[in-house]
């Protein structure tokens, strides 16, 4: 991987785990999706949510999954392995060690101490960007210091107050004025009550931020050496119809996504996405199996209808490198409608 691959958050190392739950294939590292974004031009579909709107579907985020074509062809160029999630977890914590589950753990409270810090540092910066605009410079001294909000109120308390003698100073009768207000007034209705601030809560907790992935040493790092049988290793089973057609246009550049809105099983973009609309809704099909006339003439009506062309493609079974001269994208023949009106 040279330093141009390298993403802006982190490195990622090859292979990287995917994680299988639930029969669905799962990235949870950002580094990740957008390295297999830029270098494999492969999208997936972000799926996750907020704890407190779940109903919305607009703007997801983390994880992302995966299509199990995707999955299939990654694994296949040997830059990616799939972990059973669940069962990875679980052999996982039982494999290890006394000493290496405590070294795990303080080196977990480490990170998430400094990363919490980190946000703490943060919030503090914005607090004072937000009192200098507003010109109250006079309180970003009462804001005390990133690491310690209350250090000046707490100073204050930890200086020790001069004894107290027993006889009272005459001089500080007269000084003091006396006060006409009952120590402990009368509560009424239209009485104005004052916050309390014993109970409040303390400015100086650190909240701790949950990480998005988990620790190596649940998902063993290390190359998978183990069988394909293995339930921490498993093979992704595409469909073998359609991932020889989804392998020959990857081979060809474009970014293919799932297009079951459009009616095919994918969507094909001579570049991202964000950047680019589809040109193909694609259907990927057996070499061998029959296309009614009604199906040609509707996929080409619709593909034409959302401005795009309707293409097939199926895999010669007959087909070996080397034998037919050139490769020809693994054996794959594509054919693509339009309809032009008459």
């Amino acid at each position: 991987m040279t330093d141009a691959d390298t993403p802006p958050g982190g490195t990622v190392a090859e292979p990287f785990p995917i994680f299988l739950v639930a029969n669905r294939y799962m990235l949870y590292d950002v580094n990740v999706v957008s390295y297999i974004r830029r270098v494999y031009h492969m999208c997936g579909c972000l799926i996750g949510t907020l704890p407190q709107v779940p109903q919305q579907n607009v703007f997801l985020g983390l994880p992302l999954e995966l299509m199990v074509e995707e999955a299939a062809l990654l694994v296949e160029k040997g830059v990616a392995y799939i972990v059973d999630d669940v069962a990875a977890h679980k052999t996982g914590r039982e494999a290890m060690l006394e000493r290496d589950r405590l070294r795990y753990l303080a080196q977990r409270d480490e990170e998430l101490k400094g990363l919490a810090e980190e946000n703490q540092r943060e919030a503090f910066a914005r607090k004072v960007a937000a009192l200098e605009k507003k010109g109250r410079m006079d309180l970003i001294s009462r804001a005390g210091t990133p690491s310690s909000p209350r250090g000046k109120q707490k100073k204050e308390k930890e200086t020790p107050a001069p004894p107290i003698s027993e006889e009272p100073n005459p001089a500080d009768i007269h000084a003091k004025p006396i006060s006409t207000e009952p120590e402990n007034p009368e509560v009424t209705l239209f009485s104005q009550l004052q916050p309390s601030t014993d109970n409040a809560p303390s400015q100086d907790l650190i909240f701790h931020s949950t990480p998005t992935t988990s620790h190596p040493i649940y998902h063993l790092p290390t190359l998978p050496t183990l069988p394909s049988t293995t339930s921490a290793y498993l093979t992704p089973q595409p469909s073998p119809t359609r991932f020889p057609t989804y392998r020959h246009l990857h081979s060809k550049g474009y970014f293919l996504s799932p297009g079951l809105r459009f009616g095919a099983q994918y969507m094909a973009y001579p570049g991202d996405p964000l950047r680019f609309h589809s040109h193909f809704v694609v259907n990927g099909l057996g070499w061998d199996e029959e296309i009614s006339v009604m199906d040609i003439v509707g996929g080409g009506r619709l593909g034409t209808g959302v401005k795009k062309a309707w293409m097939v493609g199926g895999e010669d079974p007959s087909w070996k490198p080397g034998v037919n001269g050139e490769e020809r994208g693994y054996g794959v023949r594509v054919f693509s409608v339009e309809w032009g009106g008459f």
